[in-house]
């Protein structure tokens, strides 16, 4: 039986959580030590309930702050909910704890890219390499992404090829073809858009928006975003954060987009 995950507008929004506590979380939440309160956290992040995720991984904190990894998971919940200030707080702690850059440096990327801030979102993702190819080509994404939107060339797009070894990480590699001029965006989309997996879709559609908007061709971008933004099962997806905030933030502020996901 699949289980049931919390909806975005029950994150961001004020709905109802439609996820319930499985019975090994009951049990976790009768415990009071260290382990458990993270073991807790990190079964909520599965279920999308990035509130209770974020909570549970304070109160771990509480208990013991020395562990890097429990701020990253802290930092990634809150940037999920939008929450920046608490997100980068949290990873900057990661950094105190003896955590590398290299460790945070996908997390600020999106920090700042989130926030517009496009030289400093592509100076994080470079700082990602070296890497696997399966990370590299997520990166070269980003890191594109960012350039587009930035103005500036990506140095990091002449490193892809199509024999990198990209494992399940196909739909970056299928935007990412686009930019580099190896495939038609007509081709891609239509493959994004007939993708049964929406974390896919998400990835390659939302990576063609950027390319579009790129090309000057706004109303495209616009009109793709919204069907991309239909393909929700998988919302906590960074490429699907990122085209609900570029939708939201048209017509709000960023103020109000983190009021909004208090």
């Amino acid at each position: 039986m699949k289980e049931v995950r919390a909806t975005l507008e029950s994150q961001l929004g004020h709905a109802a959580c439609p996820a319930e506590d499985t019975e090994d979380m009951f049990w976790l939440r009768e415990t009071d030590d260290y382990g458990s309160k993270v073991a807790l956290g990190n079964a909520l992040a599965r279920q999308y309930r990035f509130r209770d995720a974020a909570s549970a991984y304070r109160e771990a904190l509480e208990i013991r702050d020395d562990e890097p990894m429990t701020w990253i998971r802290l930092g990634g919940a809150e940037l999920t909910l939008f929450r920046f200030e608490p997100a980068r707080e949290a990873f900057h702690q990661c950094l105190d704890r003896g955590g590398g850059k290299k460790s945070i440096a996908y997390h600020m990327g999106f920090w700042h890219y989130l926030r517009g801030d496009y030289p400093g979102a592509a100076d994080w993702f470079r700082k990602c390499l070296p890497c696997g190819d399966e990370m590299k080509i997520a990166v070269i994404y980003w890191h594109t992404l960012s350039c587009v939107r930035g103005g500036q060339a990506s140095e990091l797009l002449p490193q892809y090829s199509p024999e990198m070894q990209v494992g399940h990480h196909t739909a970056y590699a299928a935007a990412v073809s686009v930019f580099c001029g190896e495939k038609n965006v007509e081709t891609v989309q239509r493959q994004g858009l007939e993708d049964p997996e929406d974390l896919n879709a998400s990835i390659t559609l939302y990576g063609l928006t950027a390319w579009l908007e790129g090309q000057g061709r706004n109303a495209e971008a616009a009109a793709l975003r919204k069907q991309l933004l239909k393909r929700d099962s998988a919302w906590p997806c960074l490429s699907y954060l990122a085209a609900w905030h570029d939708e939201h933030r048209k017509n709000n502020n960023e103020n109000s987009i983190e009021e909004e996901a208090k």
